[in-house]
């Protein structure tokens, strides 16, 4: 038994490694049948997607990973939410993206900033960042790095060090432009655009299913390298008995994730998931795909696990 859709994905236009074309082709070649693109906070990226989506033969469903806080009135801890399918022009969510755009990218300049005023940074200005990731509106740290390679003035082995010296730290210094919203409102938010929401990566985190499910929460996100087999196997049976939408993807993991470049042997990598190992089964992406939950049978016995697969 293997995923048909690969449905959590990031790519250049928030903090991805590959372009939304490079995902496609990237996907298809593992063989996946379906795809989608969730960056953070941002949709730019999902018109390309879906564009070479079709010319490469892909399904694909319009997605978002949204940030949200943790909620101490609530008792709920922080969360990330995949949300499916939604409007992105309906006008409060239009506002929403733009906001969360500006909160990044504000961010992003006024630490690039300082690190300039140090001379941490050097040889690029702000309007070069700018030039490099055009048509990108949600700019991290990624995006500066990347145009301080395409100037040679950085290695790709240097990352680490110069994100952990220029911007871990600094990065929470920058009071927000905006805040998130909180889970009622963005579960609120993504249905009045006409969405569908689920739990992304819920580890440690089904405990709170009944009280988000009780705000609206439609699914949630079996399949991920963080869940454990047996978070998994309690995800799938909390989504039979609850009737909810269920989905997967590699997220920054595996190929599709970037994280191989510095391996001879991706094996070695500690985030190497074996190809298509991780996704939405078919039946689940229809049910998505269709905003329909069929009569579900018995629960899969299926389990993707960290590096390998399990038929």
């Amino acid at each position: 038994m293997r995923p048909y859709a690969n449905l959590h994905l990031h790519s250049t236009h928030s903090d991805g490694k590959f372009t939304p074309e490079e995902l496609v082709l990237l996907a298809k070649g593992e063989g996946y049948g379906a795809i989608a693109l969730t960056d953070h906070d941002t949709v730019t990226g999902n018109k390309e997607l879906a564009y070479y989506a079709e010319k490469h033969g892909l399904e694909s469903i319009f997605g978002c990973e949204f940030s949200v806080p943790d909620n101490k009135a609530e008792g709920l801890p922080d969360f990330h939410f995949v949300a499916y399918d939604f409007d992105p022009a309906y006008p409060p969510m239009a506002e929403y993206l733009r906001r969360m755009a500006h909160r990044e990218t504000d961010q992003t300049r006024i630490v690039f900033g300082w690190a300039v005023e140090k001379g941490d940074i050097q040889g690029i200005t702000w309007e070069e960042v700018l030039e490099y990731n055009k048509g990108i509106a949600w700019l991290c740290n990624d995006h500066v790095y990347n145009a301080m390679l395409a100037k040679g003035l950085v290695k790709p082995e240097d990352y680490d060090d110069w994100f952990n010296k220029n911007f871990r730290i600094q990065r929470g210094l920058v009071p927000p432009a905006y805040e998130f919203l909180d889970a009622q409102g963005i579960i609120d938010l993504v249905h009045k655009a006409g969405g569908i929401i689920l739990v992304a990566h819920p580890y440690k985190r089904l405990r709170y299913m009944d009280k988000l499910i009780e705000m609206g929460i439609d699914g949630l996100e079996v399949y991920h390298f963080s869940v454990s087999p047996e978070e998994q196997k309690e995800a799938l049976r909390i989504a039979y008995e609850k009737n909810l939408f269920i989905a997967g993807g590699t997220d920054h993991e595996g190929a599709l994730g970037g994280m191989y470049e510095s391996f001879e042997n991706p094996e070695e990598c500690p985030y190497y998931m074996e190809p298509r190992s991780f996704g939405t089964m078919e039946e689940h992406f229809r049910e998505l795909k269709e905003r329909r939950i069929g009569k579900r049978g018995e629960i899969p016995d299926y389990v993707a696990i960290k590096g390998k697969h399990k038929n």
